[in-house]
């Protein structure tokens, strides 16, 4: 059951609920909160990439730490956005954006994630993870998206989601922890856990090393 608006303020006076800093009381509607664009943008580059391949998994856990995570930022490239500077978002293209808004979830609770209306008949899609599992802390990476025709122009601070919550009965706790738990920044994760890893094949990728081999 979703929670209304009343039900909302009473969990965040209590602090059993956490969606911060709340810049105007207009942010809370009749049942959900709206998220503003956060001040970070990762564009994902069509260079440098034939396609994504979760099976590239095995072969990163044979590089080094480093190299794999700078493997992995090779696919974004990352813009600083201060408030007034524009992010224009062409047609087929994807950004992932951070909410403006920290969230802290209670156990008994879950997110999800939605674009308002007004952006979404705009073309605007957040193809975004749209569950919040219960006890998650962090921002909100929104996955935005360009479904129209032509660019569209977004600005931090701009309201672009919302976030309704919905009750979840029974314990709602897990062994292992989310990995974009307690994110301060969106990053793309990794597409194969552990246990997906020995339905991947073998691609017997080279590992590069850490500094640039030279031809005698």
């Amino acid at each position: 059951m979703t929670i209304g608006r009343k039900e909302i303020i009473k969990r965040i006076q209590s602090r059993e609920l956490a969606v911060t800093p709340l810049l105007s009381p207009t942010q809370i509607g009749t049942s959900s909160i709206d998220l503003r664009m956060g001040n970070v943008a990762l564009m994902a580059r069509a260079r440098g990439s034939s396609h994504v391949d979760p099976a590239l998994v095995k072969s990163e856990q044979k590089q080094s730490a480093y190299v794999a995570e700078m493997r992995r930022q090779q696919k974004h490239e990352r813009f600083e956005l201060p408030f007034g500077a524009e992010l224009l978002l062409h047609p087929g293209s994807l950004a992932l954006v951070p909410t403006l808004e920290w969230v802290r979830v209670p156990s008994n609770l879950m997110g999800e994630v939605t674009a308002r209306s007004t952006w979404a008949r705009e073309g605007l899609s957040i193809a975004t993870a749209t569950m919040i599992e219960p006890g998650y802390e962090g921002i909100v990476t929104l996955e935005l998206a360009n479904l129209g025709q032509i660019p569209i122009a977004l600005y931090p601070g701009l309201k672009i989601a919302q976030i309704a919550f919905s009750e979840v009965s029974g314990p709602a706790t897990r062994k292992d922890k989310s990995q974009f738990r307690k994110s301060f920044s969106p990053w793309q994760g990794v597409l194969a856990k552990e246990d997906e890893i020995p339905f991947l094949p073998d691609k017997g990728a080279k590992a590069p090393t850490d500094t640039a081999e030279r031809e005698d």
